[in-house]
């Protein structure tokens, strides 16, 4: 059972790891670099980036109940998946919704003029959700390496 526990927690992990990195830096600049119009991309990445993290919430969840099953008690296990966990609600939860209620205030962020203050603001809440997703994508990659607590019988 626990060799099942701990495929199931590394698991997890990868899929973590794999939603951030390729929702992130594979989707978005796909979509940014094909769609008819940028306010299509993002839009399309807004609920990309939506699904990616309500999941990697979940995922990180399991993790957890993972950890505790299996007795894990390193900080340096728990540290990073707190992290993750946190970077990855506040930008779904508080990030997110800025973004969109510049969007939904300004409308096209590209019609509007290059020293408009909303333009400024929407620039300034997506650095800080690229800053928010590329730290957790590191401490996504961080957890991965740790990979799973020894088993006790190892």
């Amino acid at each position: 059972m626990h060799c099942v526990q701990h495929g199931a927690l590394r698991l997890s992990l990868a899929l973590m790891l794999g939603a951030l990195l390729v929702s992130g830096y594979v989707v978005a600049p796909l979509l940014f670099a094909h769609a008819d119009s940028h306010q299509q991309a993002g839009m399309l990445a807004g609920v990309i980036f939506h699904q990616c993290n309500q999941g990697v919430l979940v995922l990180s969840l399991a993790v957890a109940a993972f950890y505790r099953k299996l007795g894990e008690r390193r900080k340096r296990c728990w540290l990073p998946l707190l992290l993750l966990t946190a970077l990855v609600a506040v930008n779904l939860l508080y990030v997110a919704p800025m973004i969109e209620h510049i969007k939904q205030a300004a409308g096209a962020i590209d019609a509007l003029a290059p020293d408009d203050p909303q333009r400024a603001s929407f620039a300034a809440w997506h650095g800080v959700s690229a800053v928010l997703h590329l730290a957790a994508s590191i401490a996504s990659a961080w957890l991965v390496a740790l990979g799973s607590p020894r088993s006790e019988s190892a």
